[in-house]
C-alpha cells in the first residue's frame, strides 16, 4: 500500500469519527449583543452625569424641625444674590465681603466673636438662615469653612424661608 493510499484511508476514518454538530434550536437566543449594548450604554451615563450633588439642586423644605433658639446661636443669613451668587450678612444686618477668600476668614472672625459673647451662656452653635432660592452647594461651602475652623462646635442648622 502506497503512501497515498493509507493517507486516504485515514482521511476516511476520520470523517466518520467527527461527531455530529448541534444546531442551535431557533427558539434560543444569543443575549450576548444585549449585554454588550447594556454596559455601554451604563458607561456612557456614568461618565456623561454630573456627579457633584452640592454643585445642582436646592434645598429641600423640611416637614418638621427642631426648635433652635437665635439667642443661643451664631447666626448667618443667607439671601440670593445675582445669578448663583449669595449674599451672606451679619445678625446685626452688616454684609460679608464678597470676595470668597476674604469672607472665610471674617466668617470665622464673626463666629468666634459670638461665641465670646455667649461665655456663661454655652452658645455652641451657628444657624444659617437662608432662602429657598439659595443653591446647597452655597450653603455647602459655608458649611466647610465652619466645620474646618470650629472642631468644637456641636451642630450647624440650617433654617430656610418658606416659599
Amino acid at each position: 500500500m502506497s503512501a497515498d493510499a493509507v493517507h486516504e484511508d485515514l482521511l476516511e476514518e476520520e470523517d466518520d469519527l467527527a461527531m455530529p454538530r448541534k444546531k442551535r434550536d431557533d427558539e434560543e437566543m444569543d443575549i450576548t449583543p444585549m449585554i454588550d449594548i447594556t454596559f455601554l450604554l451604563l458607561i456612557f451615563f456614568v461618565v456623561a452625569s454630573k456627579m457633584d450633588p452640592t454643585k445642582i439642586g436646592t434645598i429641600p423644605s423640611a416637614d418638621n424641625g427642631l426648635a433652635v433658639s437665635a439667642d443661643d446661636s451664631a447666626i448667618i443669613f443667607v439671601d440670593p444674590g445675582a445669578g448663583d451668587e449669595v449674599i451672606l450678612k451679619k445678625r446685626d444686618g452688616s454684609e460679608f465681603s464678597r470676595d470668597e477668600a476674604t469672607q472665610s476668614t471674617e466668617i470665622i472672625e464673626y463666629i468666634t466673636s459670638e461665641l465670646e459673647k455667649s461665655i456663661g451662656k454655652n452658645k455652641n452653635q451657628v444657624m444659617l438662615l437662608g432662602d429657598a432660592n439659595v443653591k446647597v452647594g452655597k450653603v455647602t461651602r459655608i458649611q466647610q469653612i465652619i466645620g474646618d475652623a470650629f472642631e468644637d462646635i456641636e451642630s450647624t442648622y440650617i433654617a430656610v424661608k418658606e416659599e
